[in-house]
C-alpha cells in the first residue's frame, strides 16, 4: 500500500512539473500595421517600417521583414517582440529598439 501511495505521488509530481509554457508568445505584441518606406537608411531615412498608429506617427522597425511584404501601404497583422538592439537613426529620444516579427500576414 505504501508503494502505491509513493508511486502515485511521484507520478502526480512528474505530470505537474512537465507543464509546457510558451513564454515567447505570452510576451508578443500583436497589432495591425501599415508597411511604409521611410527613405534610404544611407541617406538618413528609416528604411522599411511598420506604422502602428498613423495619428501619433508610432512605428516599429523589424529586423526580419520579408521582401514579399515590402509593399508601400500594405496593411498587415503582425506579432512581434522587442529586441535589445537599438535602432540607429537621427530620431528624437528615447532610442527605439528593433523588433523581431514572430508572425505577419496580409490584413
Amino acid at each position: 500500500m505504501k508503494k502505491l501511495i509513493l508511486f502515485t505521488c511521484v507520478a502526480l509530481m512528474a505530470i505537474v512539473s512537465c507543464k509546457k509554457e510558451n513564454t515567447a508568445s505570452n510576451t508578443d505584441i500583436c497589432i495591425t500595421a501599415t508597411v511604409h518606406y521611410g527613405g534610404d537608411p544611407l541617406a538618413d531615412g528609416l528604411g522599411w517600417i511598420l506604422v502602428t498608429d498613423n495619428a501619433s506617427g508610432q512605428y516599429e522597425v523589424a529586423e526580419n521583414l520579408d521582401a514579399s511584404f515590402k509593399t508601400e501601404g500594405l496593411m498587415v497583422d503582425i506579432c512581434y517582440y522587442k529586441t535589445d538592439v537599438d535602432f540607429i537613426c537621427l530620431c528624437p529620444p528615447p532610442v527605439k529598439k528593433i523588433v523581431h516579427l514572430t508572425s505577419i500576414k496580409v490584413h
